[in-house]
This record gives structure tokens, sequence and C-alpha cells, in this order.
């Protein structure tokens, strides 16, 4: 395979290094921790997700397993960014339950269910809905709050609105995967290029302006 025929194939990689780029430039030390985490986590991501597609674009090499535990941290990742974000204390323990309930999960999953070298589907649910869950949560917490400066300026809104649509999309599709393969595999095949390739590029574009956000906001 050709680089152009990669980039056109797997053109969401783009999207995915545009928002790892922002990151780079516009990072400060000032941050707080929670932005710090969330920008390492941005940048292995980048590296990580480039890695497995040219591992299944041009070694032909299954791929699943570098999925399968990138996603597992990135729900981890996204959940913790939210606990220090979120005010309600309620929200607070659901997600330190679900640090210790989400790995157990996993690990279970994989011993008993899907194992590692097979696309995770179960473990992505779980994550991809509890990360549904929060980003309504802080988006409630926007919506009801009295400060008077616009949503649109802040980061954490972008940020939960790539999120919520991206896994609002994924969620549903990865829950419904298996059969899809086993009955309708085409249709598996095309509503992954035509909707969930974009979504992931919707992602990337939202994440992107709330990293622009922060640095105005450092200015």
């Amino acid at each position: 395979m050709s680089l152009f025929h990669f980039l056109t194939e797997y053109y969401p990689t783009l999207f995915v290094w545009i928002s790892g780029i922002t990151v780079i430039i516009v990072y400060r030390s000032s941050w707080p921790l929670s932005f710090k985490i969330l920008a390492l986590f941005i940048l292995i991501y980048t590296l990580t997700d480039t890695y497995g597609n040219v591992m299944a674009a041009f070694y032909k090499k299954n791929n699943h397993f570098v999925y399968n535990i990138l996603y597992s941290f990135q729900f981890i990742i996204i959940s913790l960014f939210f606990y220090y974000h979120l005010n309600r204390g309620l929200m607070k323990k659901i997600i330190i339950y679900f640090f210790f309930i989400f790995p157990l999960f996993v690990l279970t999953n994989t011993i008993w269910f899907q194992d590692i070298q097979n696309l995770q589907t179960f473990s992505y649910v779980f994550g991809g809905s509890f990360v549904i869950l929060l980003a309504v949560a802080y988006l409630w917490q926007l919506y009801v709050s009295e400060e008077t400066r616009s949503i649109f300026r802040d980061p954490i809104f972008w940020f939960s609105l790539a999120w919520l649509l991206n896994f609002a999309v994924t969620v549903p599709y990865f829950g419904m995967l298996n059969y899809l393969i086993k009955n309708f595999p085409v249709l598996a095949l095309n509503y992954y290029i035509l909707v969930i390739d974009i979504s992931d590029c919707l992602r990337n574009i939202l994440l992107t302006i709330g990293f622009l956000w922060m640095g105005v906001a450092k200015k």
C-alpha cells in the first residue's frame, strides 16, 4: 500500500494527528493536572492509533489487541478527567467505583468472553456508555450554572461534546457488531466507513477546538 492510498483509506488518522499537533502547540506548563494528563493521553492515542493502522494497512496484521488496550485506557483517562471537573459529589463517587469495576470487567471479559486478540466490544460498550453519562452530566452542569461566561469558550464543553457525539454513534454500533458481522457483513463495513470514520473525525475536530480555547485562555 502506498502512502497516498494509506492516507485516503485511513483518513481519520489525519484528524487524530491534527488534534495531537494542536496539543503540542498550545500546551502550557501552567495547565491544571487534569489537562496535562489528557494532553499526554492525546499524544499517546495519536501514536498508538497510527501504529494500529500501519499494522493493518502495511503488514496485514490483526490490530485488535492494540485498540483493546488503547480503548480501555481511554475510558479510564476520560473518567479521571471528569472526576476533576464535575462538581456533584455523587458523580465523583460513581467515577471512583468505575475505577475499580471497569478493570475487573475488562479482565473478566478477556479471560472468559472476548480474548485480547478479538475486538472487545463488551468492554467498549460499558466504558463508552459511562463516558456518555459523564459528558451529559458535565453539559447539564454547564446548563444549570450561574456563570455568565459563554459555554463556547469552555474547553471542557467541546471535549464533552466530542465524546458524547462520538460514543453515541460508536457504542450502539459496537454493541451490535458481532450480530452485524455474522448476519449483515456488508452493512457492518459500510456503516463503519460512512458513519464511524466520520464520527471519529468529528471527535478530533471538537477536541482540537477545545484545546485551541485552552491556548487562547492562557494568552
